[in-house]
């Protein structure tokens, strides 16, 4: 018998851009409608590798202290060219004011995941589709913002082709923080550590220099795995925004032993 391969989704290195792959009790503030897009690929002899995601998200009562979301996401990872694990999620989260500019939220996720493999020879496919879901909680108080997530919760096994594959439990925990440096300017941060219990934890750290909501540098840093430089900007058109970003992972600060980068495209679009 195959020993159990265990199998966690792949990390964007701007993971704030897309923070509902964090938690689903993650609700976007001041927000109505969003729409977002996320791309990441390898390059040279890595261009196999690839990573996308889409979500739409509607946020209920968007204007009062108490509201509901809902979100639908699909995920899709390449590794290589025979691998293919695809996601599709149906996400609801309540928030609640708890006290002055502070609110509570906690949300469930609940969809499918599937590990396809496409080999040449008609010996090597196989493909499995297992249940899969998530809970979170998330504090806001002013610009301040944590919360907890278990992710994978139902420890699904599934097995495509020989090796059983297992979508582990594993835990993502979060803090962001915004400093106002001046009027104009302010600095965005935060950290993510996901527990992984098979594998060594993934610990990230960001900080981006905001000017005026129009244009972010900064950059993250993944212990030990990578680290990332990070442009963005947010076109603003009356209640509506765009959000386009650009981020290029590479190995430096890290251990890799070879020269391993990859590229990523984020895109948003927010109703107010």
């Amino acid at each position: 018998l195959g020993q159990n391969i265990a199998v966690y989704p792949d990390q964007f290195g701007a993971y704030f851009n897309n923070m509902y792959l964090v938690s689903p009790a993650y609700v976007p503030t001041d927000t109505k409608m969003n729409l977002n897009v996320a791309y990441k690929t390898g390059t040279g002899a890595l261009n196999k590798i690839a990573t996308f995601n889409f979500a739409f998200t509607r946020v209920l009562n968007n204007t009062k202290p108490n509201n509901h979301l809902l979100r639908f996401y699909f995920y899709n990872e390449k590794d290589g060219p025979y691998i293919h694990r695809t996601r599709a999620y149906a996400n609801y989260a309540y928030k609640i004011k708890l006290g002055d500019e502070i609110f509570l939220s906690s949300g469930i996720a609940i969809g499918i995941a599937q590990t396809a493999f496409t080999a040449p020879s008609s010996t090597g496919n196989g493909n499995s589709i297992a249940p899969d879901a998530s809970i979170g909680l998330s504090l806001n108080y002013k610009k301040f913002e944590a919360g907890f997530a278990i992710n994978q919760l139902l420890n699904a096994i599934v097995n495509p082709v020989v090796a059983p594959i297992e979508y582990k439990r594993y835990y993502n925990s979060y803090i962001q923080y915004t400093f106002k440096l001046s009027p104009l300017v302010n600095l965005k941060s935060g950290m993510l550590w996901r527990s992984l219990p098979t594998y060594s934890d993934d610990i990230n750290i960001f900080g981006m220099l905001d000017y005026k909501d129009f244009i972010s540098i900064g950059s993250s840093y993944k212990y030990n795995k990578s680290f990332s430089f990070i442009v963005s900007t947010k076109i603003h058109v009356g209640t509506e925004n765009i959000l386009l970003s650009f981020i290029y992972n590479t190995p430096f600060f890290t251990k890799l032993p070879a020269w391993t980068d990859s590229v990523e495209l984020n895109g948003g679009y927010t109703f107010y």
